[in-house]
């Protein structure tokens, strides 16, 4: 077995199991998040110089997240390019926030990871039909779980029925105070080209913004 802690639990690794509450406690967490398998283990990044300043922005947010998250604080991290550790981070500080509260709280509507362009079109399609079960709970988590990744932002095909489902996801959950980090290749300003004023002011209004300037790293890992 391979376990999400494996970089920090002080546990003696002879005794690691399967029953193990620590293991199983998180692997439920991460398997109701969505992260994709690639970025639940520790996420190793160096900053290059230009984005000092920025990692430790990041690092600060992230080890200070169950405060951040209490306080409905968010993050806008964005790039020119790819590959110089926006999605990494946003994952890196969700599985910060696990490894915290993994055992203070329930792991229902803690953290949720959504791919934004696949999402809206899976949407667009089930819209006034009767959508699987599953899809119904994902649509729940988004405006009620405690921290949630929006990854892409501004990639989606952009239409006024998107771009009102996306201010509704959004505006909801500002109002509920509740944190979101999101991740995109646009700054503010082109963000607001794309979807529009009312989408972008929301956003800016509810995060900090993070500009990375880094180069691709990793083969085209975002």
């Amino acid at each position: 077995m391979r376990c999400y802690a494996e970089k920090y639990c002080k546990k003696n690794k002879n005794h690691c199991s399967e029953s193990c509450s620590g293991y199983v406690i998180l692997k439920a967490l991460y398997k109701l998040s969505r992260i994709p398998e690639r970025y639940c283990y520790n996420i190793p990044l160096v900053p290059e110089r230009s984005d000092l300043s920025a990692f430790e922005e990041l690092k600060n947010f992230m080890e200070t997240v169950e405060d951040r998250v209490s306080a409905g604080d968010g993050l806008y991290i964005w790039s020119e390019g790819v590959g110089n550790g926006k999605t990494s981070w946003a994952c890196k500080i969700m599985s910060y926030y696990f490894r915290k509260i993994a055992f203070k709280t329930g792991i229902e509507n803690e953290g949720l990871y959504i791919y934004l362009p696949s999402f809206l079109d899976d949407l667009r399609m089930s819209y006034g039909e009767d959508t699987d079960p599953d899809f119904q709970e994902v649509l729940s988590m988004i405006k009620n779980c405690k921290l949630l990744i929006l990854d892409d932002v501004g990639a989606e095909r952009s239409s006024e029925w998107v771009n009102e489902r996306l201010l509704s996801i959004i505006n909801s959950r500002i109002m509920s105070g509740l944190s979101t980090i999101y991740t995109s290749n646009l700054s503010l300003e082109d963000l607001e080209n794309t979807v529009g004023k009312r989408i972008s002011s929301r956003i800016l209004g509810s995060t900090k913004e993070i500009h990375l300037v880094g180069k691709d790293k990793r083969g085209g890992v975002k």
